[in-house]
């Protein structure tokens, strides 16, 4: 009776390690514009999913669920991609479109076709090495934002940024606050502050305006870099995106 009960146990271990085993070979890396997003991204029957929302929004999309119909609704600029779990069909913009995996529920969580979704809104998908490589077209991208800091007193400071930049090309950083006010900004990159010519202390002129332009290397690393503004006890962060050069 124990060597049953001990070869039970073995062969419980075994088939554990070999599902742990394919779970972790069915894991894949996604990229976007030079840079490795945070997701949970899988391979089922050669297809790659993930979270609809980690590639969406990071396009600039929304993601909207109804969890009475198990619906996944996706909007982009004109474009309105619906999927419904489990169904190998899909609607874009009304038009039905036949699916090689539909979307799942994995671990509570909705995953859908990667390439599929990402084609639809515009953008290039490549698979090499274990690793799925999005491309949008810089042309998709604003060249400016902004967002509006809130400051100690209540006021609010419109910042007005290029949020992508390739490599080898100037970025922007500019608002109004009240005149001849002292700032200061920064950038932190993966081997430490940035020392370009244009960054650092500014003072606004006798219309409050400040504005900072500076050129990210050419060796710059790709990635998601975090600007600090500094000034009269405020401190006013956000992320400035760098991508390859073309």
């Amino acid at each position: 009776m124990k060597r049953k009960i001990f070869f039970g146990m073995m062969l419980a271990i075994a088939i554990t390690v070999i599902t742990a085993a394919t779970a972790l070979a069915d894991e894949v890396r996604v990229q976007l514009d030079g840079i490795y997003i945070d997701t949970t991204a899988i391979i089922v029957n050669d297809r790659t999913l993930l979270p609809a929302r980690d590639i969406v929004e990071r396009l600039g999309g929304t993601v909207e669920w109804n969890g009475e119909l198990r619906q996944v609704s996706i909007y982009h600029s004109e474009t309105h991609v619906l999927l419904t779990i489990d169904d190998p069909v899909a609607y874009v913009d009304g038009e039905a479109v036949e699916l090689d995996v539909p979307p799942q529920i994995v671990n509570d969580r909705t995953k859908v076709p990667l390439r599929f979704v990402a084609e639809s809104l515009g953008v290039d998908v490549d698979f090499r090495d274990g690793t799925v490589f999005i491309t949008t077209p810089l042309a998709d991208v604003p060249l400016v934002m902004s967002f509006e800091a809130t400051l100690f007193d209540g006021s609010a400071l419109n910042i007005v940024y290029t949020p992508v930049v390739r490599r080898g090309a100037e970025a922007t950083v500019f608002f109004v606050s009240e005149p001849y006010a002292e700032w200061n900004l920064s950038i932190r990159y993966a081997t430490g502050y940035g020392r370009a010519a244009g960054l650092g202390a500014q003072t606004a002129d006798s219309d409050g305006r400040v504005e900072w332009n500076w050129l990210i290397g050419s060796r710059t690393r790709p990635g998601e870099w975090p600007v600090f503004i500094e000034g009269n006890r405020e401190f006013i962060w956000f992320y400035l995106t760098v991508v390859d050069a073309e």
